[in-house]
């Protein structure tokens, strides 16, 4: 059942505040399955039609120094970034919650595959059939930690932690902690933006939110802040939209 409903105001009149999808339901609280709905409708234009510019600049503080590395792509979806990376020499390995989005980044990039049921809970492992080094596990991101048997070196998390409701913030840096290996590098890519006049998602998350969620078991260290702000950005009804990069690792 989804969690998608229109929001309203104490008059009963509709409290228009558009989200991401271009309508007005509320998605501060999406589920596995409202995802998976926007997917179906191919609500996807968060998904990038090339390389993310701040992992093409930063690979080499993700690398922390080293050749190849196991790179985990948090809440995936069919991102150019994991071909990159791919390409690269890496090993990739990448979470979704939702099928298509698994299917389609096999598909659209010609990577023959193959899929089978995840033991123990709902979702599926999606790996390459031609000896490519990438597999996708297709679940809830706060099951990974009883799926995944290995730990990895690199996270990329582009619109993972700031599309999530943000109550669950905490919980889910809690569950990319235990992939972690005690010297991996986590690159977070984090907005700060006016979700009183914008539904979401991303959400807004400054440094003090993202201290919340990780000052416990990580360093945090801000490499960058720009001005993300486009005309997709101005649809949303909002006047700025700035962009913050965070390099983490465990302590």
């Amino acid at each position: 059942m989804s969690n998608l409903q229109t929001v309203h105001n104490g008059v009963g009149a509709p409290n228009r505040k558009l989200n991401q999808f271009g309508d007005y339901e509320d998605v501060t609280n999406m589920s596995v399955d409202d995802w998976d709905y926007r997917w179906s409708l191919n609500q996807t234009k968060f998904h990038m039609p090339k390389v993310h510019p701040m992992l093409q600049k930063y690979i080499d503080k993700l690398l922390n120094g080293k050749n190849r590395q196991t790179v985990f792509v948090a809440l995936c979806g069919k991102t150019l970034d994991m071909k990159w990376l791919l390409d690269q020499g890496h090993e990739v390995v990448g979470n979704d919650c939702v099928d298509s989005a698994c299917r389609q980044f096999f598909e659209e990039n010609n990577i023959p595959y193959t899929s089978h049921p995840l033991d123990g809970v709902d979702g599926a492992l999606y790996t390459a059939t031609d000896g490519s080094s990438i597999k996708l596990y297709r679940c809830d991101c706060f099951e990974l930690p009883k799926v995944m048997k290995e730990k990895v070196s690199c996270i990329w998390d582009r619109g993972g932690f700031v599309a999530l409701p943000v109550k669950e913030r905490s919980r889910y840096a809690l569950s990319l902690r235990a992939i972690m290996k005690n010297d991996c590098h986590y690159l977070l890519d984090c907005f700060l933006l006016d979700n009183s006049k914008f539904g979401g998602p991303p959400f807004n998350c400054d440094e003090k939110n993202v201290e919340q969620a990780f000052q416990t078991f990580c360093k945090i260290e801000k490499l960058e802040t720009r001005d993300a702000f486009t005309k997709w950005q101005e649809s949303w009804g909002i006047s700025s939209f700035i962009e913050e990069v965070y390099l983490l690792h465990p302590k």
